[in-house]
């Protein structure tokens, strides 16, 4: 039924939108931590607007639809990654976690947490970033994400 097709459009053009606003608020957040944790913060960062970039001018497919297939490919990446670190450094683990880190951020409100302010601080159990560089103290976790290369 074509009446059916139109709430599936509009959904999709509001997770689409959400996905732009709370892009730009992860890309506003200022880098902190080690040096290491900087570039963690910036990859982050170039591969985040670069999905937006590519998004925005996606040609034939909608943004909506580009963004769902760039999620596909970055996990594709993150288990390649994976597949190249020792196994007692539990890299599927660790991956895992920070995909689910990744996904808590996407359903947090857009501009401002449950408490109505910036999620830069480190009060809250979810981090601020992507989260794959903390050291265990911004969620209930008592490791790092395995990002320490010594």
């Amino acid at each position: 039924m074509c009446g059916d097709l139109e709430p599936e459009n509009r959904l999709a053009d509001d997770l689409y939108q959400r996905f732009l606003v709370q892009s730009q608020a992860m890309l506003a957040r200022p880098s902190v931590g080690s040096e290491l944790n900087r570039y963690l913060d910036g990859l982050f960062n170039d591969l985040l607007q670069r999905c937006v970039r590519d998004s925005e001018q996606g040609g034939d497919e909608s943004g909506y639809s580009q963004m769902a297939m760039q999620a596909q490919v970055l996990a594709r990446l993150a288990g390649f990654l994976a597949g190249h670190v020792a196994l007692n450094e539990d890299p599927m683990r660790k991956a895992m976690e920070a995909l689910m880190l990744g996904y808590q951020e996407a359903e947090a409100p857009p501009e401002r947490d449950h408490h109505g302010h910036d999620h830069s601080h480190g009060d809250h159990h979810h981090g601020h970033h992507h989260g794959a560089h903390h050291d265990g103290d911004a969620h209930h976790h008592s490791h790092d994400h395995g990002h320490h290369h010594s």
